[in-house]
């Protein structure tokens, strides 16, 4: 029987499974940075700033996550978005970003951005399906991403 899978909230438990499910990730796109790591070691600073850390479950399993992170007025970001190689393709990461769009609806946003890299085309399709738009990039907060979208919510 397969085991359901649900999102979750954050809970300290967690901690090595949001390294467990990026490190992999970053590493094999050549992506990790400083800041990566300082958000992995510290994602209450997400939930202290009224944001959410959402993970995806399966049986005991922590599958995947992404982080909410509340910006200026009306606007948020989807950081760290990922799922675990071999329980990709099966649904987790849509139903990561459906949470996360209406935990950003809850907390009354107006806007959902993300930050990516061209390299990480699963996750920019995932985007495009979800209407997120390609919209100018500047104001860098990671070097090695070169695509901002967003989603008017």
């Amino acid at each position: 029987m397969e085991k359901t899978l649900e999102i979750i909230g954050y809970e300290e438990r967690y901690k090595q499974d949001l390294e467990d499910i990026s490190l992999p990730w970053l590493l094999e796109y050549d992506l990790l940075e400083p800041v990566d790591l300082e958000m992995l070691a510290e994602p209450e600073r997400f939930l202290a700033g009224g944001g959410r850390v959402l993970l995806a479950r399966r049986g005991e399993e922590i599958v995947g996550m992404v982080m909410l992170e509340l910006q200026e007025e009306g606007q948020c970001e989807a950081l760290k978005f990922g799922v675990k190689e071999e329980c990709r393709r099966q649904g987790v990461g849509r139903a990561l970003m459906e949470a996360a769009i209406q935990a950003a609806r809850e907390l009354g946003q107006k806007v959902l951005v993300v930050t990516s890299n061209h390299k990480l085309k699963d996750a920019l399709r995932l985007y495009e399906a979800f209407g997120f738009r390609y919209v100018e990039y500047s104001d860098k907060w990671f070097q090695l991403s070169d695509i901002r979208m967003e989603l008017e919510l």
